[in-house]
Order: C-alpha cells, then structure tokens, then sequence
C-alpha cells in the first residue's frame, strides 16, 4: 500500500481530498488562516506559555516556520528546539510531542491536504529541523505568498523545501565532534566571537581543511552558516517595538547597516521589511 495513504497511527487517508478551510477536527483553535485551497492551507497558529501536547501524528504533513517564542519538539530520531527563523519539516507519519516554552508559540504552518511530498522525496527525513540561508529564504517567501493569495507559489516553496536539503552530503560524511562543535557555537554567537583558526589548530588541521571538511559535511561554507545564524538570531528579537539598530548589535552583527547586508543576502529582504511581513502575519 502506499505510504501516503496508510494512514499510520489511526490517521485519516490524506488521499482525499479535505475542505479547504485551515480548520481540520485535530487543529488547535487560536489560529488564524491565510490561505485555504484544495490541496494546501497555510495558517498562523498560537500556543500558550508551557502548553503541552503529548506524543501524537499530525493529521496532514507540514512545515513549519517559528515566529515567535518557541518550543521543544520530541520524535524518534531524537529532540529539537524550535526558535524564531527555525523550519521543521515533518510528515504525517511523524510521532512527536511537543513543550511549548514560557512565552507559548507563534507559528507558521503550511499543510498538505490530498498527500505526503515527502513521499516523492525518498531520501529526505520525515522529521527535521532546518535552519540554513535556504530554509530561511523559501519560508519567508512561503509566507509572503499565503499573504498574497498565491496557492501556487505557496506549493512551489513548499516543495522546493522538502526537496532540497543541506545535509545530504552530511549522510556520506558525518562531522567529527570538534566540527560539530564549532557549528553549534556559530549558532550561539557572531563569527567575530568565534576563532575558527584556532578551533581548527586545536584539532589538528590546518584552517583551510577546516573550511573544506565544513563544507562536505554541511554542504555549505563556514561564513554561510554563520551569516544564516545571525539572521536567525536577529529574527527572535525583532518584535514590533524593537529598534532595529538594538537588535543588529544584540544578534551580533556590527552594526544596523551590517545586518541590512547580510538580510538581504540571506533571505533577500531587509528586516524592516520582514519585520513588516511577520507581524502582518501574526495579525
């Protein structure tokens, strides 16, 4: 039987088609819908300060793109924190719980109402966590559509999500703990804080291996990831009454002017515009 319409754990077949109207019977009710057609729906969701939901499949595949606040997602492969700018990919099939932290959850969700992509995606995980240039990209353009009434370019980003992906060099090459490591910490803090030369030294490579090894496992370039990381970290901050100038120098960047480059190279807008398209979202 295929995939998509097993319907695991007790789930309905998603082989036919449901009502376009954002309010399936499994949904919570503070959501607001911005976009509803026959084989999508895209929805802002609220979640309250340390709600819980305990181990559970989603009614209908989805991504997701955090807001505001955030939360920790629990499912086989192991646990996630979900942060402002984070995009959790995750099938139907997926068995998951969720803790919402002290500030709940604002979030973005587009689901698949008539089948699972991922099942045109052998390859790709059902459940992950991404939060690269190109995850960042493709969801604020995801969004920026459902604001639009754009169904198509809805599913073309939300295709394009789930069928590309950074770590799949990573599959061939996992990273050796102190690569890990210095990514992990480049999610934390700026670059300027981080001397990569060093950590390299302390391994025993030279930095440019380094550099290179970052790449096979990662598929991207140490400044890449760093530079998407600081958008990340920028994005959690930008709540409306926020100076923009206070939040490039809290996130990291040099200065206002700074963080107006990197935006515009990693998700290709500005943050005042962002900033703008997020809180229109969050209504």
């Amino acid at each position: 039987m295929d995939r998509a319409r097993q319907g695991a754990g007790g789930a309905p077949d998603i082989g036919r088609p449901a009502p376009p109207d954002c309010a399936g019977p499994d949904r919570v009710r503070r959501h607001d819908c911005l976009l509803a057609a026959p084989h999508h729906a895209v929805s802002v969701s609220r979640y309250a300060p340390g709600e819980r939901h305990r181990a559970h499949r989603d009614r209908y595949p989805r991504i997701s793109f955090v807001l505001r606040g955030g939360y920790r997602e629990e499912s086989r492969p192991g646990a996630i924190r979900m942060t402002p700018g984070d995009v959790l990919l995750k099938s139907h099939r997926a068995l998951h719980e969720d803790q919402f932290g002290s500030d709940g959850a604002i979030v973005a969700s587009i689901e698949f109402l008539t089948d699972d992509p991922f099942d045109a995606a052998p390859h790709a995980p059902e459940w992950h966590r991404r939060s690269d240039g190109f995850a960042l990209r493709h969801a604020a353009g995801l969004l920026e559509a459902a604001l639009a009434g754009d169904s198509a370019g809805v599913a073309t980003a939300g295709n394009d999500l789930i069928a590309t992906r950074p770590d799949d060099i990573a599959e061939r090459r996992p990273p050796p703990a102190w690569l890990r490591h210095l990514k992990e910490e480049l999610e934390t803090v700026s670059q300027a804080q981080v001397d990569v030369r060093a950590r390299a030294i302390a391994a025993g490579v030279h930095p440019v291996h380094a550099s290179r090894l970052f790449r096979q496992c990662y598929a991207m370039s140490i400044s890449d990831h760093a530079r998407a990381q600081g958008v990340r970290r920028a994005l959690a901050l930008m709540t409306r009454e926020a100076a923009l100038s206070d939040v490039a120098v809290a996130a990291g960047f040099y200065d206002q002017s700074h963080m107006n480059r990197v935006f515009r190279r990693v998700i290709g807008r500005t943050p005042g515009a962002q900033r703008a398209q997020w809180l229109r979202a969050i209504g």
